[in-house]
C-alpha cells in the first residue's frame, strides 16, 4: 500500500499532482480526484492506482473531445479521428464516445439532419454531394437517407434554379446549346441529378437571343478563321465550321457568319 502525502495544483487548470510516500506519482483531473475521493493520508494499492490512472486518461480524452465539439457539430468518426491524432488508445476512445453519446454531445442522425438543412441555405449543394460528404463523415446509410428525405424535390428545383442563373452568366459567351450543357454539368458537379439539371434548364430562359448568339459565334469564328489563315481555303472553311459545330452553334448561324468572313477575305 502507498499513502498520499501531498496533493498540489498544477499549472494547467483543473489538474492536480499526487505524491505517494513523498514522491510524485501521477497527475489527475479534478473529476477523477473527486470520483475517488483522493485526499492526503489515503492509502492506495497498486490495482487502484492503475484504475485511477486509466480513468484519468479517459477524463483527458473526454476533455479533448469536448473542446473539439465546442467549435462545431461533429460525428463519431470525426471525434475518434481527433482522439487518434492525440494518440488516445482505441479502448479509451470507445469509452469517451459512449459518454458523449449518453450526454447527447454526439448524435450522428442529428448531425446528418443539420448538415442537410445547412447545405440548403449556406453554400448550397445537391443531394449527391451531400450524401458523399456524410459518408466521408462516417454517417450510416440509414441516417443519410432519412436526412436526405427532408431535401424535397421542390427545394432542389428552387436551389438549382438560382445556381443555374449564376452559371448562365458565367457561360454567357457560349452558344445556347453549349451553355445549357455546361449549366447541367455544373449542377451535376454541385450534386444535383441530371434530371434536375435538365428540368431547370428547360424551365429557365437561359438561351441566348439571336443577337447574342450571332455575336458569340462571330467572335469565335474570327479567331478560328485567323488561326487557320495559312490553310487552303477549303481546309480553312472546313476546320472553322467543324470547330464551331462542336461549340454547339447551329448550321444556320455558322453559314451566316462564314459568308461574312469569306466575303471579307
Amino acid at each position: 500500500m502507498k499513502t498520499i502525502t501531498k496533493i498540489a495544483t498544477q499549472k494547467k487548470l483543473g489538474r492536480y499532482s499526487i505524491d505517494l510516500d513523498k514522491q510524485f506519482a501521477f497527475g489527475v483531473s479534478e473529476s477523477v480526484l473527486i470520483k475517488y475521493g483522493l485526499a492526503k493520508g489515503r492509502e492506495l494499492d497498486d490495482t487502484l492506482i492503475e484504475q485511477i490512472k486509466h480513468d484519468d486518461e479517459v477524463a483527458k480524452a473526454f476533455n479533448t473531445a469536448i473542446n473539439y465539439l465546442g467549435h462545431a457539430l461533429r460525428t463519431i468518426k470525426q471525434v475518434k479521428q481527433k482522439l487518434t491524432e492525440k494518440a488516445v488508445s482505441e479502448d479509451i476512445q470507445v469509452q469517451v464516445v459512449a459518454q458523449l453519446k449518453e450526454l447527447g454531445y454526439l448524435d450522428d442522425a442529428n448531425y446528418a439532419m443539420r448538415y442537410v438543412s445547412t447545405k440548403k441555405l449556406i453554400s448550397p449543394k445537391g443531394p449527391n454531394t451531400i450524401k458523399m460528404d456524410l459518408q466521408q463523415a462516417g454517417i450510416l446509410e440509414d441516417d443519410i437517407e432519412k436526412a436526405l428525405a427532408s431535401y424535397t424535390y421542390e427545394e432542389q428545383i428552387e436551389i438549382a434554379q438560382k445556381m443555374a442563373i449564376k452559371f448562365a452568366n458565367t457561360y454567357k459567351r457560349e452558344s445556347t446549346r453549349a451553355k445549357q450543357q455546361k449549366i447541367i454539368q455544373a449542377l451535376a458537379n454541385k450534386g444535383f441529378s441530371f434530371d434536375i439539371g435538365q428540368t431547370v434548364v428547360s424551365e429557365l430562359d437561359v438561351g441566348n437571343d439571336d443577337t447574342t448568339e450571332l455575336d458569340n459565334v462571330k467572335r469565335q469564328a474570327e479567331k478560328l478563321w485567323h488561326r487557320y489563315r495559312n490553310e487552303p481555303l477549303s481546309q480553312r472553311q472546313y476546320k472553322t465550321k467543324s470547330h464551331l459545330y462542336t461549340k454547339g452553334y447551329s448550321r444556320e448561324v455558322i453559314d451566316t457568319i462564314m459568308l461574312a468572313l469569306e466575303s471579307e477575305s
